[in-house]
C-alpha cells in the first residue's frame, strides 16, 4: 500500500514537472490588457514606400489596405519559443479581401508552449512569413516577413500545489489594441542587382537589334 502511495505521488510529481502551458493563438478577438474587451490585429502586406539598408520597412500604423494574406504564396504566422528555429504552432492567412489580414486556418486554436509550465509568463516570439518559411522570406527579394516578441499572460492549465486551473490567455499585448495591426517588411534588391539586371536587359535588347 505504501510503495502504490509512493508511486501515484511520483506520477503527480512527474505530470506537474512536464505540464504544458497553453494559449489560444488567433488574431481576431484578442483580450485588451485591461480585460475589458477585445480587438484584432490585422496583417498588411508591404508597399515599398519606406526602404532601410535593403528592407522595405513597413509602416506603424499600416498605411496600406493590401491583405497580407494575398500575397503569392500565401502567409503563414508561426509561434515560436525562445530560440527556437521551428515553431511549436502555425496558422494561415486568408487569401480574400475580407479574410486576408487574419489567420483563419484555424482561425482559434489552443496551443501548448514548449518548456513553459501553467502561470508562467514566457517570452515569445511571433513570425509572419511569405511562401515556404521565415528565413526564406527574409532572403529573398520581394517576400514579405514580419517579427515581433511577446510576454505572454499567465499560461493556462493547472499549476499545481491546489491552485485552481488557469484559463488559457489570448497573445494579450501583441498588437495596438486600436486595431491597426501591422504592415509587414519586405526584402529588397541591393541597387548592384537592379543595375545589373538593367544591364542586362539592355544587352539583350541591343543584341537582338543587331540581328
Amino acid at each position: 500500500m505504501k510503495k502504490a502511495l509512493i508511486a501515484l505521488a511520483a506520477v503527480a510529481v512527474s505530470g506537474s514537472v512536464y505540464a504544458q502551458g497553453t494559449l489560444i493563438f488567433k488574431t481576431l478577438g484578442i483580450q485588451n490588457a485591461a480585460g475589458t474587451g477585445t480587438y484584432n490585429v490585422p496583417l498588411f502586406a508591404n508597399d515599398g514606400n519606406n526602404v532601410q539598408n535593403g528592407i522595405s520597412v513597413g509602416d506603424v500604423p499600416p498605411d496600406t489596405a493590401a491583405p497580407a494574406g494575398t500575397l503569392p504564396g500565401g502567409v503563414t504566422v508561426g509561434l515560436f519559443a525562445p530560440g527556437a528555429s521551428t515553431p511549436f504552432a502555425t496558422g494561415i492567412l486568408g487569401t480574400s479581401a475580407a479574410t486576408g489580414p487574419f489567420v483563419v486556418t484555424p482561425a482559434s486554436q489552443t496551443v501548448a508552449v514548449p518548456g513553459s509550465a501553467p502561470g508562467t509568463t514566457p517570452t515569445i516570439t511571433i513570425r509572419a512569413w511569405q511562401g515556404t518559411s521565415f528565413a526564406a522570406a527574409q532572403g529573398a527579394n520581394g517576400q514579405s516577413w514580419g517579427q515581433w516578441t511577446l510576454t505572454t499572460k499567465p499560461l493556462g492549465g493547472d499549476p499545481g500545489g491546489g491552485a485552481l486551473p488557469i484559463t488559457p490567455p489570448t497573445l494579450t499585448g501583441w498588437g495596438p489594441e486600436n486595431g491597426t495591426g501591422f504592415e509587414l517588411n519586405s526584402t529588397v534588391p541591393e541597387p548592384t542587382t537592379i543595375a545589373l539586371s538593367v544591364l542586362g536587359v539592355g544587352a539583350l535588347v541591343l543584341a537582338r537589334r543587331r540581328k
